[in-house]
């Protein structure tokens, strides 16, 4: 039997070992100190509602990189359940079962037709068959009544004169062509071809340092931009900021949601991803793979220095 407060204690040991206050904690989850305070306490009956009380303990794992869906499943006698969920009468097994049932039955129900549109086809394809074979005997029986008569369009046809029968027939000459080097110009010169310098775009990995929330760091070179779009799938914490601590974006980005920034001017960047299974990244328009799967490591941090191209 879970006490009522095993779930905030394994929330607050969370926290705690991030380092991090409830005041950090606030600024990062948009919810209220005292709604916090109670979520470690065990005290729902503060919160606004079961609906707010389940949405505040998932932004809070989320927060502090503890993947909600499991936590829920862990504690599913703790956390609070909305009305929708209490009336429910089947559970996610009988509910499953249902769908099963139901595939079979429609199934089972349509198989006396489907084997009767096999049958007519099998049937129409006989018959096909039948009058294919009828028609290549007539055509046979035609042949055999009368001469065979080849034609010979587009073929070259040579004549021999019988007196000339025991002389080899001629054969006759072709033209060697031989083709124009591509590469030669019309006065016999080789044309050069242009060597064109190419600077490709690379990011490499410089740095890494693993925990709880890993940290790895990037660096951008070969490119004369640093764009950077982010597109939530679902809802994760997501902050943004260069080198000097200035601060672009920190807030939730819900599902749907997309920014994009234009970093060029910047050198440092550094990026707190919250949930990185619901946020994908581009940078200067290619697809970001995290340095770490986002289903073993859900809270990532992403640092990138820019080095400009030179024209």
């Amino acid at each position: 039997m879970l006490s009522l407060t095993e779930l905030g204690k394994r929330l607050e040991e969370a926290r705690k070992q991030k380092n991090m206050t409830l005041d950090e904690l606030q600024t990062i989850t948009k919810i209220q100190k005292r709604y916090l305070q109670a979520i470690e306490a065990g005290k729902y009956d503060i919160l606004p509602g079961k609906f707010y009380a389940r949405a505040f303990i998932k932004q809070y794992a989320e927060a502090v990189g503890i993947d909600p869906d499991k936590l829920f499943d862990e504690y599913a006698s703790e956390v609070p359940k909305t009305e929708a969920e209490v009336s429910s009468g089947l559970s996610r097994v009988q509910k499953k079962q249902t769908s099963v049932s139901n595939t079979s039955s429609l199934f089972f129900s349509l198989l006396p037709k489907i084997l009767v549109v096999v049958l007519v086809i099998s049937v129409l394809v006989f018959i096909w068959l039948f009058w294919q074979k009828l028609d290549l005997a007539d055509k046979d029986e035609g042949n055999a009544s009368g001469p065979v008569v080849e034609s010979q369009e587009d073929e070259n046809v040579t004549i021999v004169n019988p007196n000339d029968a025991n002389e080899a027939p001629e054969e006759p000459q072709q033209s060697e062509e031989v083709p124009a080097d591509l590469d030669e110009t019309p006065n016999g010169t080789e044309q050069e071809v242009p060597e064109v310098e190419t600077v490709q775009q690379q990011l490499v990995q410089v740095d890494q340092r693993n925990g709880n929330s890993p940290t790895t760091t990037y660096e951008l070179k070969g490119a004369e931009q640093f764009t950077v779009e982010l597109t939530s799938t679902g809802r994760s914490y997501v902050g943004i900021k260069n080198g000097m601590g200035k601060s672009f974006y920190g807030a939730e980005l819900k599902e749907g949601e997309k920014v994009s920034y234009d970093f060029s001017a910047e050198q440092e960047i550094e990026f707190n991803i919250g949930r990185t299974l619901d946020v994908a990244v581009k940078i200067n328009g290619q697809d970001f793979e995290y340095p770490f799967p986002p289903n073993e490591k859900v809270h990532q941090k992403i640092k990138i220095i820019f080095n400009k191209a030179t024209q």
